[in-house]
C-alpha cells in the first residue's frame, strides 16, 4: 500500500512539474508574441510619423507654389489697373 501511495505521489508530482513547465512555456510564447506586437506597433508609429512629415512637406511645397503663382498674377492685375487708370486720365 505504501508503494502504491509513493507511486501515486511521484506521478502526481511529475504531472504538476510538467504543468508548471508547460505554463512557463506558454508564458514565454505569450511574452514573445507580445514583444512581436509591440515591435509592429512601433513600426507602424514610425511609418505614420514619416507619412505625417511627408504630408507637412508637401503642404509647405504646395503653399509655396501657390504663393509663387499668385505673386505674378497679382503683379499683372496691378499693372492692368495702372494701365486702365492712365487710360482714364488721358481720356478725360
Amino acid at each position: 500500500m505504501k508503494r502504491l501511495t509513493v507511486i501515486a505521489m511521484v506521478v502526481l508530482l511529475a504531472g504538476c512539474g510538467s504543468d508548471e513547465s508547460q505554463a512557463a512555456k506558454d508564458l514565454e510564447a505569450i511574452s514573445q508574441e507580445n514583444r512581436s506586437l509591440e515591435n509592429r506597433i512601433q513600426n507602424v508609429k514610425e511609418e505614420n510619423k514619416q507619412l505625417e512629415e511627408n504630408i507637412d512637406a508637401k503642404e509647405a511645397e504646395l503653399e509655396s507654389l501657390r504663393e509663387e503663382e499668385s505673386g505674378p498674377a497679382q503683379e499683372n492685375e496691378e499693372e492692368q489697373e495702372e494701365d486702365e487708370s492712365q487710360e482714364d486720365s488721358s481720356a478725360g
